[in-house]
């Protein structure tokens, strides 16, 4: 018997006017064996929240998974974030169009650089470059600038 893990599936994705209440029965039918699930649809907010978990092997994890992400690609007009957790760990599933998922993942990795900067011991590394018009340096100036976080 594969080893089960606790785990846990839950967020809201906006939806599109597509999307039919029923097609939430869809999704309800094909993981109701698997875990426990539970789906709302919002008609004046246009999202669906969710809630899915259980005792899972890794197996139906990745199913479950990949049938929220299908679910998003065909009725989500844009990305959306969702929480996972598994055994207490803590994680993220982005789903919809590829494109959103791409801006969804470099916002997240613009937000981590800025929270750095507000770290009082951080230093980084800042390449000038020569404003146009004025003559060009031998080679480019590089400084190390520490900023305090406090002022």
């Amino acid at each position: 018997m594969p080893e089960k893990f606790r785990y846990a599936l839950t967020g809201a994705m906006p939806v599109s006017d597509e999307f039919e209440p029923d097609d939430i029965e869809t999704v309800r039918r094909h993981l109701k064996g698997i875990a426990e699930v539970y789906l709302a649809h919002d008609s004046i907010a246009q999202t669906v929240s969710l809630r899915i978990g259980g005792m899972l092997a890794y197996e139906d994890i990745g199913f479950i998974e990949r049938r929220i992400e299908r679910f998003a690609e065909r009725y989500s007009p844009v990305g959306a974030i969702l929480l996972t957790e598994c055994n207490d760990i803590t994680g993220r599933l982005l789903v919809g169009h590829n494109w959103d998922v791409q801006c969804l993942i470099t916002l997240g990795a613009t937000k981590e650089a800025l929270e750095k900067l507000t770290d009082p011991n951080f230093e980084f590394l800042v390449r000038l470059e020569q404003p146009d018009g004025n003559p060009p340096q031998p080679r480019p100036v590089i400084r190390c600038e520490a900023i305090d976080a406090h002022e």
